[in-house]
């Protein structure tokens, strides 16, 4: 049985198709808050094996059965915006650090792969500090129970993921034919939800206990990123509206530390300097996601 918690969300989602197509005969569960998120996911996926449960992994009773029979957990759940986690941090740390504190407590299995960020390393803000915070919990079970696989998995942002910069900037475009943008040379590492599903799978696969792993991802100038999205969805009208940073948020972003023990990592650690997506190369990936858009 493999536990993925935010099983509903546009990753796990995702992810449990892939695993489904991989594996003939494995069971998934997944648990979520919302009962329109888990009725989604199962008139998405349709399989017997998928198992739903409406839950909270802040509530340490609806983790505990959440993990009956898994041997395997790969946590996906957490809030995840910088803004909201800014304004909220006791939720933020209710559910990214005291939810992951009671699954761990909980887990009797063999596999846990925990899902981070590039915003943990050197954080900024609450966010990035929760998820810091979670690491470090779930490597330093990997230094108690050697027998067992405690694993990382840290990426940048998803590419067209729900509730990400493109769901924010189609809306605008909408209402107002604008968009608003932070700062127009921030930098971001970007991956596509396929390429990251398949990488997580081979992590559960292979990984070694104790790991960080870190997929190879691609960069992008968040002004590239403007104007291939205005070439598809706008006009020659559409504006451009600039605001600055918003708390807790950086300019550039990196994936690993100087002295960090990091599996298949970039060759520098920082978007600012590593090689850049063309805007032809971003204007295809927005035309791959479209339909998700």
């Amino acid at each position: 049985m493999i536990l993925v918690t935010g099983g509903s969300g546009f990753l796990g989602l995702n992810l449990v198709k892939r695993l489904f197509e991989k594996y003939k005969d494995i069971k998934v569960r997944t648990i979520s808050r919302s009962e329109y998120d888990i009725q989604k996911l199962k008139w998405q996926i349709a399989n017997p094996r998928l198992e739903t449960v409406i839950g909270d992994i802040k509530d340490i009773n609806a983790a505990e059965f959440a993990l009956k029979d898994a041997d395997t957990v790969i946590h996906l759940a957490a809030m995840k915006h910088i803004d909201i986690c800014e304004d909220n941090p006791l939720d933020a740390v209710a559910i990214n650090v005291i939810g992951t504190i009671n699954l761990l407590k909980c887990f009797t299995g063999d596999t846990f792969i925990g899902m981070s960020t590039d915003k943990a390393l050197e954080p900024s803000g609450c966010y990035g500090a929760t998820k810091l915070l979670q690491e470090k919990l779930i490597l330093s079970q990997g230094k108690d129970k050697k027998k067992n696989r405690f694993m990382i998995v840290r990426s940048g942002n998803i590419f067209a993921s729900r509730g990400s910069v493109l769901d924010k900037w189609r809306n605008q475009l909408k209402k107002n034919n604008e968009i608003v943008i932070t700062d127009l040379q921030m930098t971001r590492y970007f991956i596509d939800v396929d390429v990251l599903a398949d990488f997580i799978i081979n992590i559960m696969e292979k990984g070694k206990n104790g790991c960080v792993y870190v997929p190879n991802q691609r960069c992008v100038v968040l002004a590239d990123l403007v104007q291939a999205f205005i070439e598809i969805y706008g006009n020659k009208d559409t504006k451009i509206k600039a605001t600055g940073l918003r708390k807790g948020e950086r300019p550039h972003e990196i994936l690993y530390l100087p002295n960090e023990a990091v599996i298949t990592k970039m060759s520098s650690r920082s978007s600012k300097d590593v090689e850049k997506m063309s805007i032809k190369e971003i204007k295809e990936l927005l035309l791959k996601a479209k339909e998700r858009l």
